[in-house]
């Protein structure tokens, strides 16, 4: 499984690098920015989520970081995804995406819930389909997905379907819906 997803990173990685020589056809005077919410996703539950495109343009590689999480009566969960994407577009508003990153993944019990009938630790746990034996633990990531953005910023929104892999297993089935707005930097002179 590790070796699938190096194979997986190796081959977006050298795809994105070699995209990044060859100018956009949707320059911008300044890296193409978004802000959003995700439901599901890389976040696993709920993340605000904030990425930037590495070059002067609205499709092309990007980086992004969040901060998410849940609590309930049972348990905390704290998660920081971050990761590099891949925008693909024709029109400049209906975007391929596709990319790979981390999530860091903390998970706190309470104690009440899980110590009944005698106090043990609560590991293994499931979440999001994948097992967790610790309270910290970094889970892997891909994202294929479809994004609507409009060319000149706004609101943007998105679906993706998000695999995820740990060294426990491999969850296929995980989807994600992402909601915010896209700031657009004004179009570039030189096209």
């Amino acid at each position: 499984m590790k070796s699938l997803y190096s194979l997986a990173v190796l081959l977006l990685f050298s795809c994105a690098t070699s995209a990044q020589t060859t100018p956009s056809k949707y320059a911008e005077s300044k890296p193409r920015q978004n802000v959003y919410v995700e439901l599901g996703g890389n976040g696993l539950a709920f993340a605000g989520v904030y990425e930037t495109r590495l070059k002067k343009s609205a499709d092309g590689i990007g980086l992004k970081m969040g901060l998410g999480g849940y609590t309930s009566d049972f348990e905390k969960v704290i998660t920081v995804p971050v990761g590099m994407n891949w925008l693909l577009t024709k029109d400049n508003k209906h975007f391929f995406e596709m990319g790979f990153g981390a999530t860091f993944l903390h998970f706190d019990a309470k104690n009440d819930y899980w110590s009944w009938p005698s106090p043990t630790d609560p590991y293994p746990v499931n979440i999001a389909g994948l097992t967790v034996t610790e309270k910290n633990s970094v889970i892997g990531n891909f994202t294929m997905g479809y994004r609507r953005q409009p060319a000149d910023g706004g609101i943007m929104w998105g679906v993706s379907v998000t695999p995820q892999v740990n060294n426990n297993g491999f969850w296929p089935v995980w989807f994600g819906v992402k909601f915010g707005y896209s700031f657009s930097r004004g179009k570039s002179n030189v096209q």
